[in-house]
């Protein structure tokens, strides 16, 4: 960081002392990158009215400041104006707005060390010895995020189990923010559900008080019902899974992952196999799932899991015993949909084959997100967003090759991998695993053998007996119907809706509204292995 205002006016760690020059560099600062005008630096640094010579006095404080910056020419002067440029992370409070912004995309503890650093770079009240009126708002709302950031912080604690340390950062909000009805309902279900019954009450009361004497009205719905709870049954630790997979290092998806946030209730996202859709979704979950606070449940549904075994996995999910669980595809779903409509889940379903299998296992309301993944592109649901996960493009297929193989690609391994992660993540691990083998010996071999190094991709595409269709190698990249038909030796009716099976499944891709295109590896892997001449996908 370059610029400090959470405090006194720092400038490269050097803290300015209160006076003018600090108060011409606060102005400045609260519009990084705008030209502000001579008169109202003026009237910042002389609210009672300037001196006769305020301007050149403002030339001098300029350049007093210019003696500071490592680059003095970021503070740039003409006849009526000044500004001062900031690059991106260079302004303390940008660095707490990123900071807060990655904690609410990742898991309890990331987001707690996250809001830590992010507090931490508080260093006193904003713009402290700065008597600018016009710092007053910049000033309020600061004190406002520090506030939104401590209550942020309590609720990540209680998330990661460690509720003593939220209590004891609540207590404080509520000393210094002692309106702050948010906070104290906050206090008091943190109390509540960590067994304190008793402290709870007190500070339910004590926040009731408050309001009463203070504003001169009742607790609001929220803190209200904190208090009933309280005064009920005590309660056990809410305790809401968090099923995802391990998260992955996703290389050349920022605009599948930027989709996929920004989507709605349901996304759909497609590709081929191998293409990375799991590992795309499962990333985009971890960063999602600070929004998703009552759970979040994944199901690998393998394209053929019936309905109704899923929904036991995700009632048992929610914490429904087993004994209440119904038999019977229509009385899960609708305890399903009963039980999801005041929750705010996100639900990753892997691996959808169609909407009979994905229908009865949609929540009942838009407060919970289901993302979901499928190798079948004949099929939208309603109201889906759908994003297609196509293969890499060439620098980022290498960029994944070398962080498994500790060793750039070549062309030629590019070339055979033809941009699907699952066959760059083989092939870099058969080369990792040969310490021998150079980036071309593995070149040659995938030349010589690709089914042979390529044996786990080759058993993704087995599943949709693509390898048992020789033919597909014989035919070019681009072929017709006329010559699909005549290597498989049927009528082009019938060769083209079998095209169109594998197009749906993400194997070919159509070329025009006659043509057909072959994925490069599809191309390679085709012939693998013997067996009839059959288009199944």
């Amino acid at each position: 960081m370059l610029f400090g205002v959470l405090g006194p006016i720092e400038v490269h760690t050097h803290r300015l002392a209160a006076g003018k020059p600090a108060t011409v560099l606060a102005t400045l600062l609260l519009e990084p990158g705008a030209w502000v005008p001579v008169d109202r630096l003026v009237d910042s640094v002389w609210p009672g009215g300037g001196p006769a010579s305020a301007v050149p006095n403002l030339r001098t404080y300029v350049w007093q400041l210019r003696r500071l910056l490592p680059a003095p020419e970021r503070l740039q002067g003409r006849t009526d104006a000044y500004r001062i440029e900031v690059g991106p992370g260079e302004l303390d409070t940008d660095v707490v707005t990123r900071l807060a912004a990655d904690a609410r995309a990742t898991d309890p503890q990331t987001a707690i060390s996250l809001l830590e650093r992010a507090l931490g770079l508080w260093r006193g009240r904003p713009f402290s010895g700065v008597p600018t009126p016009g710092a007053d708002a910049a000033v309020a709302r600061l004190d406002e995020l520090r506030l939104d950031l401590r209550e942020q912080l309590a609720d990540r604690l209680l998330e990661a189990g460690r509720s003593g340390e939220a209590v004891a950062v609540l207590r404080q909000v509520t000393t210094d923010a002692p309106l702050r009805e948010a906070a104290w309902t906050r206090l008091v279900r943190a109390l509540h559900a960590t067994g304190q019954r008793a402290e709870a009450l007190i500070a339910y009361r004590r926040a009731g008080d408050r309001l009463e004497t203070e504003l001169g009205v009742a607790p609001g719905p929220g803190l209200a019902a904190a208090g009933s709870v309280a005064l009920g049954e005590p309660a056990r630790p809410p305790r809401a899974r968090r099923e995802l997979p391990r998260d992955v290092r996703l290389v050349g998806r920022a605009d599948e992952l930027t989709a996929i946030r920004r989507g709605g209730p349901l996304v759909l996202v497609d590709g081929m196999r191998g293409a990375g859709k799991t590992a795309l979704v499962v990333h985009a979950a971890h960063r999602m799932a600070a929004d998703h606070p009552d759970g979040q449940l994944f199901v690998e549904l393998r394209g053929s899991l019936p309905a109704a075994d899923a929904l036991v996995r995700l009632l048992r999910g929610i914490g429904v015993p087993a004994g209440d669980i119904p038999d019977g595809l229509d009385d899960r779903a609708a305890l399903w949909r009963s039980e999801t409509a005041h929750r705010r889940l996100l639900i990753v379903l892997d691996d959808v084959a169609d909407e009979d299998q994905l229908s009865p296992l949609l929540p009942a309301t838009a407060e919970s997100r289901t993302v979901v993944t499928t190798r079948n592109r004949g099929w939208h649901p309603a109201h889906a967003d759908r994003i297609a996960v196509e293969p890499l493009d060439r620098r980022s297929a290498a960029a994944l090759f070398a962080a498994v193989a500790g060793a750039p690609a070549g062309a030629a391994v590019i070339g055979h991998c033809g941009g699907l992660p699952a066959a760059l993540l083989e092939a870099a691990a058969r080369l990792r695993s040969r310490p021998q083998w150079t980036v071309g010996r593995l070149a040659s071999e995938l030349d010589q053998d690709s089914c042979r190094i390529l044996t786990g991709t080759r058993r993704r595409l087995d599943g949709c007996r693509l390898a048992a269709w020789p033919a597909l190698g014989s035919l070019p990249a681009e072929f017709g119907v006329p010559a699909a038909a005549r290597a498989l030796g049927v009528s082009p009716a019938a060769a083209r809706a079998s095209l169109d099976v594998l197009v749906d499944g993400g194997l070919l891709e159509a070329a025009g509204p006659d043509g057909y295109r072959t994925h490069v590896l599809v191309r390679h892997l085709a012939g693998c292995a013997a067996g009839p001449l059959e288009l199944v996908a």
